[in-house]
């Protein structure tokens, strides 16, 4: 009876080292695969809007970097909401539209004036369609 409980708990002993180590190793993947799509859609962005408004290269690379921060900062968001560090609700949203108001200033400067128009349309166009 002894040796049945001791082989039952060591059993559960493997058994729980190995979830743990799965688990472990899928937390690193996703990282690692979270940081390629952020990349992915921020090239995939970069390319949507060089199309778009004809834009050259030097421009699409500062877009795609801008889009690179963006979604950054929508990252941290998200982290900090899944943590809830305490902030209030008000206090989120002023940090949500200043990360806004500075991916909004980013484009006016990579992009010129007639540009900055055609992709403010395009902008407001995909907000309404996501939110």
């Amino acid at each position: 009876m002894k040796r049945i409980t001791i082989l039952a708990m060591l059993f559960a002993f493997i058994s729980m080292g190995a979830i743990a180590q799965v688990k472990e190793k899928h937390h690193e993947s996703h990282n690692i695969k979270e940081n390629i799509d952020t990349e992915a859609h921020a090239m995939m962005y970069a390319d949507k809007v060089t199309t778009r408004l004809n834009l050259s290269l030097e421009q699409k690379e500062k877009i795609q970097e801008a889009q690179m921060k963006r979604l950054q900062h929508e990252k941290e968001m998200m982290a900090e909401m899944m943590h809830d560090t305490g902030e209030m609700g008000e206090m989120k949203k002023k940090k949500m539209h200043a990360y806004e108001d500075e991916f909004m200033a980013d484009m006016k400067n990579i992009l010129t004036p007639a540009q900055y128009q055609k992709w403010l349309t395009m902008h407001e166009r995909e907000k309404k369609m996501h939110y």
